[in-house]
């Protein structure tokens, strides 16, 4: 295993997760698809590489290189779950108030389907009716 296979690999999975972070801004899902799929290849890829079994001579230099990238893959990766997470806050949001605003239409309408004034009570507990 070669320093410069290892470092470009890196690299690319940095340049992956920039990108997947410009299309989670943009809500682009095809470009995020595509890029989960590199993903996944890239991953896979830096499995093999084995750095923590496999003897390698790596100068100190490139090893604390091979560092920094990382610790700006994590701060990347970080960055991607937090806006993840605020993306599916703002979803359930939405799908909350859409559902309230169906619920209240629902409830608008008597057991017969018609269309009940808002001094009318909705009666639809079983109690009732046999009462």
């Amino acid at each position: 295993m070669e320093y410069i296979d290892v470092y470009n690999a890196y690299k690319e999975l940095e340049e992956n997760l920039l990108q997947k972070k410009e299309a989670i801004i943009k809500k682009d899902l095809e470009e995020l698809n595509k890029l989960d799929e590199n993903l996944k290849v890239l991953v896979e890829k830096i499995n093999r590489f084995d750095l923590k079994n496999s003897p390698n001579d790596f100068t100190d230099k490139q090893k604390e290189e091979l560092r920094q990238l990382g610790e700006k893959i994590k701060v990347v990766q970080e960055n991607n779950e937090i806006l993840i997470k605020h993306s599916l806050g703002v979803i359930n949001g939405l799908l909350s108030g859409i559902l309230n605003i169906a619920q209240s239409e629902m409830n608008s309408y008597n057991s017969k389907g018609l269309s009940c004034s808002d001094d009318e009570s909705l009666d639809i507990s079983s109690i009732t009716e046999e009462a």
